[in-house]
C-alpha cells in the first residue's frame, strides 16, 4: 500500500501538482491552491505546531502519511527528507486520500 501512495505522489509531482516543503506548502495554502496537505509520519512536533500556526485562518484537508520523511522525499524524487507536501489537483488529492483511508481500515 505504501508503494501505491508513493507512486501516486511521484506521478503528481512529475505532473507539477505538488508543493514540497514547509514554505511552499504554506504559500499554496494561503493562495487557496492546496487541495490536500500531507504530513510525514515522523514530522517533528515543532513543525506540526508551526504548521498549525501558519495556517490557522485557512481550511484545508490535512492527513498524516504512513511514510517517513525519508520515504516521502524519495517518493517525490528528492535525495533529502520531506516533512510536508501539498497537492493542488483535486483528482490526485482524492486518489491519495482514498489510498490512505483504505490503508487505515486495513490496519
Amino acid at each position: 500500500m505504501h508503494n501505491r501512495i508513493a507512486g501516486l505522489l511521484g506521478i503528481a509531482r512529475r505532473a507539477g501538482h505538488v508543493a514540497v516543503g514547509f514554505d511552499a506548502v504554506v504559500t499554496a495554502v494561503k493562495a487557496d491552491k492546496a487541495k490536500l496537505v500531507l504530513c510525514a509520519a515522523d514530522i517533528s512536533p515543532k513543525t506540526a505546531k508551526e504548521w498549525q500556526f501558519a495556517t490557522r485562518d485557512k481550511t484545508v484537508a490535512s492527513l498524516s502519511l504512513p511514510l517517513s520523511k525519508e520515504e516521502l522525499g524519495k517518493a517525490l524524487g528528492y535525495a533529502k527528507p520531506v516533512g510536508l507536501t501539498a497537492v493542488d489537483d483535486e483528482g490526485f488529492a482524492k486518489g491519495i486520500r482514498a489510498l490512505i483511508l483504505e490503508q487505515s481500515k486495513e490496519e
